[in-house]
């Protein structure tokens, strides 16, 4: 199949509404355009270099934690959550209740991030029912905990309007979707088909989200199988791409490339769009990384230079690396540190301006590093 002639589905009447059907995508597509060839090897080129990148930085695990929290903060706030990257790092009881619903879906993203992280891991396909699973983690407890958790729909959805008839979007019917979904699973694990896995990844992306197959959480689900398809077909051995930052930056154009699929069957289009997102996100993670790796070095020289302990200075400061955002009592804690022990060392990292406090209270206080928060900002 050429993706110059792709077509996008067609309609299906619903009860005083039209509903969408995708076209089946599982086949092996291929194309003409040579924008896209060059787009495609870029995009090879720079996942190839972050992949060899992460793999010889120490302590990789703690900077792709600070990654999964980015994105689960920008992957969110696509869906209209409103707390900060800073709220986010911060414990439950130190939030604004009026913001702690947004604190606990960006949270639980974060857990199913991490979920499908190990399943993949551990050798489990990208499937359906990984798929349900994934579902289930991100609406446990949370604002769509009565939308069917870990289950496909089994009523009409639809976007935009307060009904599907005057909706602006209406995702295909119930009794369409087991025929759709079982398509899009056959196309992700179809090992026949030549097509490569960033062409592959785009247009699964973009039938999910067509197919729409929750009450709720679809956008999230569907930016969440971008990285983990990636660790399923062993293009990074380390999870860190993350593209939601690319898409909420570009937010108005991400759901007009998707649209356009729809109306004008312009797949290459999005394809595009999508390798410009992958690219775009390669070069600022391997940015990232590199940074990380001078900060870290300049920290470990500027503690050695405090007027306590370095042992202890280094333990503190581990602890910030792990968790930017802490409190006295979390890092007493984790390092096992008497607390008038630990007030000097804080008291003198104060000084170095390496912690910042971040309440402004004497009591309860909160303190943040930063410089290495700032990193994973852009």
């Amino acid at each position: 199949m050429n993706l110059e002639s792709f077509i996008s589905g067609s309609y299906r009447q619903g009860e005083g509404y039209k509903a969408f059907l995708p076209s089946k995508i599982n086949y092996n597509w291929g194309w003409n355009d040579t924008k896209l060839d060059s787009l495609l090897a870029e995009a090879s080129r720079q996942l190839g270099e972050l992949n060899a990148y992460s793999l010889l930085l120490p302590n990789v695990d703690l900077y792709i934690k600070m990654h999964v929290q980015i994105e689960a903060n920008k992957s969110s706030k696509i869906e209209g959550t409103r707390t900060t990257i800073e709220e986010d790092l911060t414990d439950y009881q130190d939030i604004n209740p009026e913001k702690r619903d947004d604190w606990e879906e960006v949270q639980n993203y974060i857990k199913a991030t991490n979920y499908g992280i190990k399943r993949i891991s551990d050798g489990f396909p990208l499937c359906n029912r990984l798929i349900r699973e994934l579902h289930k983690v991100l609406l446990s407890g949370v604002r769509g905990e009565y939308k069917l958790p870990g289950e496909f729909r089994k009523s009409q959805n639809w976007i935009g309007g307060t009904m599907p008839s005057n909706a602006a979007y209406v995702p295909p019917l119930v009794s369409d979707l087991d025929d759709c979904l079982n398509d899009l699973e056959k196309f992700i694990n179809n090992e026949e088909i030549e097509t490569p896995d960033l062409i592959k990844i785009a247009i699964i992306h973009y039938q999910f989200e067509s197919i729409h197959p929750f009450l709720d959480g679809n956008g999230r689900i569907g930016r969440l199988l971008i990285p983990l398809y990636l660790q399923s077909k062993k293009i990074l051995d380390n999870p860190c791409l993350y593209v939601s930052f690319f898409f909420e930056k570009n937010r108005d154009l991400y759901y007009s490339k998707l649209n356009m699929v729809r109306i004008n069957n312009d797949i290459i289009g999005w394809i595009k769009f999508f390798l410009e997102a992958i690219i775009e996100t390669a070069k600022i993670a391997k940015e990232k990384f590199k940074k990380v790796v001078e900060l870290t070095k300049r920290i470990d020289n500027e503690i050695s230079n405090l007027k306590v302990t370095y042992d202890n200075a280094k333990k503190v400061i581990d602890c910030f690396y792990n968790d930017p955002i802490c409190s006295r009592k979390k890092i007493a804690e984790i390092t096992g540190m008497p607390m008038s022990t630990l007030n000097g060392v804080i008291s003198e990292m104060q000084k170095a301006n390496i912690l910042k406090e971040s309440t402004g209270y004497s009591k309860n206080q909160l303190f943040i590093f930063q410089e290495y928060v700032n990193i994973f900002l852009r």
